[in-house]
């Protein structure tokens, strides 16, 4: 089993994301499902133009494109139909809502109003953030960098910290006292970690020298107290395996997607400080 890709991704600290469509899909009625048996094949298959009207008012097919692309599932004919159900469902209500005027209340002018505002934020992001195009020498020393740090063991730290002595001493007996065998219970949300040993400054994947040094040496379910930096840590080794470095070939996909990712995030940034530098920002209490 390749163990490195979700060290990978710790160190990287990226995430991928997908902006679902803001639709509701709701329920559907006899009358309603049975409405929609008359639409064709064709009509579900069809790439332009409208899916079905309800009283006269379009939906477009393009609505039902994106949630199919949004779902993440095979297309499929009874995905498609779930889904122009859904669709269905969302206009029956917002023409009832309209006939009760609920449009026209403070909530929903809130609503819309928050609405317009994210949509030109997208927009003008999308416009102007221009992330740099990350490159397979960018990818390939990344990779490099990350599998020189790593070590021949890779560990699942629980940490604690405390101001005071006293407080770290009780929450050592507790954690004594509530032991899970190593690799079982929460441990399994702990991300991975690795580091060279002995550990040296600077190269203990974030973890303070001292801290390191305990984990490297420390037997998995044996919690223990550490001074550090003015405050005191309870460190316990949950588990620790051999590392198994993937190929550049196969780990080389979530770093790029991870890098692009960081890209993107310097892109907005940039945008961001550009407006900001040119803005008369004052606080409230300031005034």
């Amino acid at each position: 089993m390749n163990t490195m890709l979700p060290s990978i991704n710790a160190t990287l600290n990226a995430t991928a994301s997908m902006n679902l469509p803001h639709r509701m899909i709701a329920p559907c009625s006899a009358a309603v499902i049975a409405a929609l048996a008359l639409l064709t094949g064709q009509a579900l298959a069809a790439t332009t133009g409208t899916l079905v009207t309800v009283n006269g008012i379009a939906i477009p097919q393009d609505d039902l494109e994106q949630l199919v692309r949004a779902s993440g599932q095979p297309d499929t004919p009874v995905l498609r139909q779930t889904l122009t159900r859904g669709l269905v469902a969302r206009e029956l209500i917002r023409q009832a809502a309209r006939r009760e005027h609920l449009d026209e209340t403070p909530v929903v002018r809130q609503a819309v109003s928050r609405a317009l505002v994210d949509t030109e934020n997208r927009l003008y992001i999308a416009q102007h953030a221009r992330p740099q195009p990350v490159t397979d020498d960018q990818v390939r020393a990344r990779y490099d960098a990350i599998t020189r740090e790593m070590g021949d063991q890779e560990y699942q730290v629980r940490v604690l910290t405390f101001a005071d002595e006293p407080a770290a001493r009780a929450a050592l007996l507790q954690m004594q006292r509530d032991a899970t065998p190593p690799g079982q219970g929460s441990a399994a949300a702990l991300p991975w970690i690795s580091f060279r040993t002995p550990p040296v400054e600077g190269h203990t994947a974030g973890l303070p020298l001292a801290l390191a040094r305990t984990v490297a040496s420390a037997p998995p379910g044996e919690a223990q107290l550490v001074p550090l930096d003015g405050r005191m840590a309870v460190v316990r080794v949950e588990a620790r395996r051999p590392v198994t470095i993937p190929p550049y070939s196969e780990a080389s996909g979530p770093l790029r997607a991870a890098l692009e990712a960081q890209a993107r995030e310097a892109a907005f940034s940039a945008v961001l400080d550009a407006l900001a530098a040119h803005a008369d920002i004052v606080p409230a209490s300031a005034r």
